[in-house]
């Protein structure tokens, strides 16, 4: 454990990255440190004092930043209508006009400038950590994906959040605008509420469910009896030579093997590279075990179903394939499910069913970018507040928060159930960084096993020096 801990702990104290410097800057000098520290007073100051209030908006007491410009950098321009732009008459929306008049409130209530600049996703990183190892950060809030992220962290580069949120921060209580993201065990990214527009589980044809006379997987799932066996069993059900050619033309599974993968390795509480460890998931009890039921659904049983058993499975990343109507239930997202013209038949949502070993009800794996405040950035105590304060411009209505995601995804999902429980999924999202440092070796498993049918153990024993070569390379970055 202490060889563990050890190890982490370099993670997040690691030598600095060498890059050239690039974009506008928010320097700290000696003055503008004494400066920033007596607004950080004030703004803690204020925090503390109004933790009962009833707005998002006022718990936050105004504090002068001395006409600063607060400068926050995406890879695309995200300028949503600064105080010196216009807006177009002709297409704007009511949440613009609420997200400029919040933002000029925020001017005023901080004696600040809102600034947005886009730096093109190639020239982000190096920008970001040559600006900081300059002394002079390239903008106070910076969108970074995760490989940027772990990067970041292991080269200190990025400010740890903990020691800058206000005891009353939303992040670290109702988490009704912004929550935060763990890396290595530290929170250094925030995302903005978001809840369902990222994640995957099961879609289902409820048509095709229904005709085959076998319990559907929302039954299953609010009787808590959603898992591998009865997902097993629906498919084996499904799995049939229709039309009497010899062929089977009706499939129990479908959608892309290396999502579905990911998904059942997590959905038994397995990982790849959770932080923790510096060890490989990939050989751990749990991962093993979902590889072997992966196996047993396309090798053994052969429920599942693949466009081109040889492989080239990305050219069926949309899982196109669910949409003739013959699977029964498929891996999908979202973005998946086609609402103009809509399907033909009735699809129903389910997380990902629960495996023989999980303790931790997770669905979905994946390692998530945010927003990260960059270290050497001047009060960071009053740029998270800014930052929370720009992204609630509903302010404590959170229905109107909730009622685009909501109606996108009744647009997709025929019912409230079947919307609810995708909007729940979100909750089961667990982080793991193996997508963050590696080109996947799980995807390579997964390859040895349904392409080239080897052994499970086999599969893995082959991948997993690899897999453990690119983890040990990262550490010692």
């Amino acid at each position: 454990m202490k060889k563990i801990q050890r190890i982490l702990s370099l993670l997040v104290s690691a030598g600095i990255l060498a890059g050239s410097a690039g974009c506008a800057s928010s320097k700290t000098g000696s003055a503008g440190a004494a400066s920033a520290a007596s607004a950080g007073a004030a703004v803690s100051s204020a925090a503390a004092s109004s933790a009962q209030a009833a707005s998002p908006w006022d718990k936050y007491k105004p504090a002068d930043l001395k006409g600063r410009t607060i400068t926050i950098a995406y890879n695309w321009q995200n300028t949503p209508a600064t105080t010196s732009e216009k807006l177009d008459p002709k297409t704007v929306t009511k949440g613009q006009l609420e997200a400029l008049d919040n933002m000029k409130r925020i001017e005023k209530k901080y004696n600040c400038k809102i600034k947005y600049i886009s730096i093109p996703y190639d020239q982000l990183y190096k920008k970001f950590t040559a600006s900081v190892i300059a002394g002079s950060p390239c903008a106070d809030l910076i969108k970074l994906y995760p490989a940027m992220i772990i990067n970041g962290a292991k080269a200190n580069l990025i400010q740890d959040l903990e020691s800058v949120f206000p005891k009353n921060a939303d992040i670290i209580n109702d988490q009704q605008i912004l929550y935060p993201v763990k890396y290595l065990g530290k929170t250094y990214v925030m995302r903005t509420y978001d809840k369902g527009t990222i994640g995957g589980g099961i879609g289902f044809n409820r048509d095709l469910i229904k005709k085959l006379g076998v319990e559907a997987p929302d039954a299953l799932y609010e009787k808590g009896e959603w898992n591998w066996d009865n997902f097993l069993k629906i498919a084996k059900a499904a799995t049939q030579d229709t039309d009497g050619d010899g062929k089977m033309d009706q499939w129990g599974v479908g959608g892309m093997p290396y999502n579905i993968a990911n998904s059942l390795i997590c959905s038994n509480g397995g990982y790849l590279f959770d932080g923790t460890t510096p060890e490989t998931g990939l050989s751990s009890p749990k991962t093993v075990e979902a590889f072997n039921f992966l196996n047993k659904l396309y090798n053994v049983e052969k429920v599942a179903y693949l466009k081109n058993p040889k492989g080239g499975w990305w050219d069926d990343g949309t899982g196109d394939t669910f949409k003739n109507g013959n699977i029964a239930m498929f891996y999908t997202e979202l973005y998946m499910i086609p609402t103009d013209p809509k399907l033909k038949f009735q699809v129903g949502f389910v997380p990902t069913p629960k495996g023989p070993s999980d303790t931790e009800g997770k669905t979905w794996m994946t390692s998530l970018g945010g927003v990260i405040i960059p270290k050497g950035v001047s009060d960071p105590t009053a740029v998270y507040q800014i930052y929370e304060e720009l992204s609630s411009s509903w302010g404590s209505d959170y229905k109107k928060r909730d009622k685009g995601a909501k109606e996108s995804r009744e647009k997709a999902f025929p019912t409230e159930e079947d919307v609810s429980r995708y909007l729940d999924m979100y909750d089961t999202i667990k982080s793991d960084y193996a997508s963050a440092i590696e080109d996947s070796t799980a995807n390579a498993v997964v390859d040895a096993i349904i392409q080239k049918g080897e052994p499970v153990a086999q599969a893995i024993q082959q991948n997993k020096q690899q897999s453990q070569a690119k983890i040990d390379a990262f550490l010692k970055k």
